[in-house]
């Protein structure tokens, strides 16, 4: 039984996106802020047309803040993309060194029990070095990383699956006996 739904969907969208960055020819940085900076309008437009369509009014001001808050930041992000390449190398840096560290921690408490534990350790190497690389050489290694994140991000997304997949319904236990549920008959 693979994992829940919506992990498995964070899965391939991690993968896709690490293709996108790995192997699309040309891409830079600067295309990448301004594409995230067109989604962030996109996304507010919507946001405000639909808190202009829903009745409830309470809802209607957070939506219709967030729908303002995202095209604010969209033509931020479009408009200065030099300045957001360092805050977003900053951001990143500070992403892959968590997304790391927890894999370390997860891979760390279950190298006795699996083997994959192994290959999960050195992803888990991999993304905390490269975290603490860019946070060390934020402004040197913008264009660059573009498909190194790419890879990182597809081995993350890889293995997410792996670990979903692993993840099977086990019967619980209670002390060291496994409990199981058995059908019964009311008479």
């Amino acid at each position: 039984m693979i994992g829940s739904k919506n992990s498995v969907l964070r899965s391939i969208s991690t993968i896709l996106m690490g293709c996108v960055l790995l192997f699309v020819p040309g891409l830079t940085m600067k295309t990448v802020i301004i594409v995230i900076g067109s989604i962030l309008i996109l996304s507010g437009l919507v946001t405000l047309l639909i808190s202009n369509l829903k009745r409830s009014k309470p809802l209607n001001g957070f939506l219709s803040f967030q729908g303002l808050f995202n095209i604010l930041f969209g033509i931020i992000f479009i408009s200065s993309p030099s300045m957001m390449i360092k805050i977003f190398m900053f951001v990143v840096g500070v992403i892959l060194l968590i997304m790391g560290l927890l894999q370390l921690a997860g891979s760390i408490s279950a190298l006795t029990r699996s083997v994959w534990a192994w290959f999960f350790l050195v992803i888990g190497l991999l993304t905390t070095g490269s975290g603490i690389y860019l946070l060390t050489n934020p402004y040197k290694s913008a264009e660059t990383i573009l498909p190194f994140l790419g890879g990182l991000l597809l081995l993350n997304g890889i293995s997410e699956l792996f670990r979903n997949n692993g993840k099977r319904q086990q019967p619980p236990k209670y002390g060291e006996t496994s409990v199981e549920d058995i059908p019964y008959e009311e008479v």
